[in-house]
This record gives structure tokens, sequence and C-alpha cells, in this order.
């Protein structure tokens, strides 16, 4: 079979699974259709102990009612998968979304809304047939129409998320920094192998109390050149009311950091902007 053969049965598998998982959301039988949503919050929070193996997320627990039975659960939470929180204190608000009659497999996330539709998969497939046309397109008729199939979509996808990105940034800014005292608390260390390389991860835990004097854990990657990353050390948290997980210990780098992303996008725009052009020039 040739390229071309490969390429339409490609976009034809990619398009019969983009339309069963339209049709499986419209009959509202996705797992996220199915799963149930309510509102939680943290019950517990945990600093590891120092010197320990890495491990994914903050130990907490949860609590969360049974929306059947109103009964409350309270499980702890494991960071493996789903939405990670880089900042928790007891009593902080959040969504647990979990299936049906299985609330220990539970996963937290932005709010109760989130991904409600179970449209990911569907809509990731659409994008691969997507390749798979401009690919097909480029071997039959020439590289600049890949230029375009490229370049369009991606000028207008990431001209949105620079918008966003602006905004968002904005409103960072219109919000002012606070800065508390805070203490490494843990600092947890692990080695990985994949038989080819070796590497080490290390994640600093830091404790702090917030401006209205509620107790803080965060979470942040852990530089062995870093003093501020050291175990015992005293460090200066600041964050911005309302976004406590985008806390710092370095003031010039979190403000920074949002100029960076709309330095990044905006290449992004000007890199699908250029493709696009060249394409269109070369047809």
């Amino acid at each position: 079979m040739d390229w071309q053969g490969v390429l339409l049965l490609w976009c034809a598998g990619c398009g019969v699974l983009a339309l069963i998982g339209y049709g499986r959301s419209l009959a509202g039988v996705t797992r996220a259709q199915r799963a149930v949503r309510v509102p939680g919050r943290i019950a517990e929070v945990r600093v590891p102990e120092h010197g320990g193996p890495d491990i994914p997320g903050i130990p907490m627990a949860v609590a969360f009612p049974d929306p059947g039975t109103g009964q409350e659960h309270v499980l702890p939470h494991v960071s493996e998968s789903g939405f990670q929180l880089r900042a928790v204190w007891v009593g902080r608000e959040i969504a647990v979304i979990h299936p049906p009659g299985r609330p220990e497999r539970f996963e937290i996330a932005y709010d109760v809304e989130s991904g409600q539709h179970g449209l990911g998969r569907p809509h990731f497939a659409v994008f691969l047939l997507y390749c798979g046309l401009v690919a097909d397109t480029a071997i039959r008729h020439g590289y600049p129409w890949a230029l375009l199939g490229v370049g369009v979509p991606l000028a207008v996808v990431m001209s949105f998320v620079l918008r966003d990105e602006i905004r968002l940034t904005r409103r960072d800014a219109a919000r002012p920094i606070v800065a508390v005292p805070g203490r490494v608390a843990a600092v947890l260390t692990s080695v990985h192998d994949d038989g080819e390389s070796v590497w080490t991860s290390r994640a600093a835990f830091i404790t702090f109390h917030t401006s209205e004097g509620t107790p803080a854990v965060g979470r942040l990657r852990a530089d062995p050149k870093d003093p501020n990353t050291k175990y015992g050390a005293d460090v200066t948290v600041h964050y911005r009311p309302g976004n406590l997980d985008a806390f710092t210990l370095d003031l010039a780098d979190g403000r920074g950091s949002g100029v960076r992303d709309i330095v990044f996008v905006a290449l992004c725009v000007l890199l699908g902007v250029a493709g696009a052009v060249v394409g269109a020039l070369l047809l």
C-alpha cells in the first residue's frame, strides 16, 4: 500500500472515531457526562517527612458529599492524575469528579463544569484527521500546501491564546502583590532511571500563613543550587490575592513569567502567519 492509501485509511479511521465520540456526547453516555460532579473542600493538609522520595502533589484529604445519600466522604487525594494544586490549605473549595458509585477514584478539577461534555477525544480525533488531510494534500500538490495547512490554523488558534494570555496578565497586574514569611519544611528527592539515562527530581514544600492568617502549604520544584529551596530555609512567599497557586519565592521571576508566556505565544502567532504567507507565495 502506498502513502496515499495509508493516509486515506488514517483519515477514515480518525473520522469514524470522531463521529463515534460526538455521537456518544449527544447521547449523553460519555464517561465525563456520567461522572458525578460535586463541590468539595480540603479537610486536611500534611507536610511529608523531609528527605523521603518525591511524591506527586501535596498530601491532603478531601471532603465532599454523596449526592444520593448526603453522606460526606473524607478521602486521601492522590495527585497522579488530573489537576494538581500548587498551594493548599484547610477549607479551600475545590471541584470533585468521580465515576458513579466510585467516590474513592475521585479527581479534582478547576470547576464542576470542566470537560463535562466529554468532547476532548473526538476533538483530538478531528485534529488528527486534519493532520492527515494536510499531509495528503502536501504529497499530492507540494509542500506549500503544508505550510498553508499548518500556518493558518496555528495563527488563528494562537491568536485566541494570545488574547487570553494578555487578559490574564493584565488581570494579575491589577492585583497587589502580597509578601509573607515562610519556611522550607521538607525537600523530597527521587532518582529516575529509564534504562538510558538517570536524572534526579526534587520538590520543596513551603509552609506559610496568608495575609489573612490562614496556614498553607505550597509545593515548588527544588533547585539544589537555590538557597531558597534548602531544607529549613526562611523564605519570603509572594502571591496575588485570589491566585495563591501562582505563588513564587522570586518576585522578579514571578513578574516576568506572564511576559514570557505572552512573548512565546506571540512568536507562535508570527510563525503561523509566516508559514501561511510563504505557502501562499509559493503556490
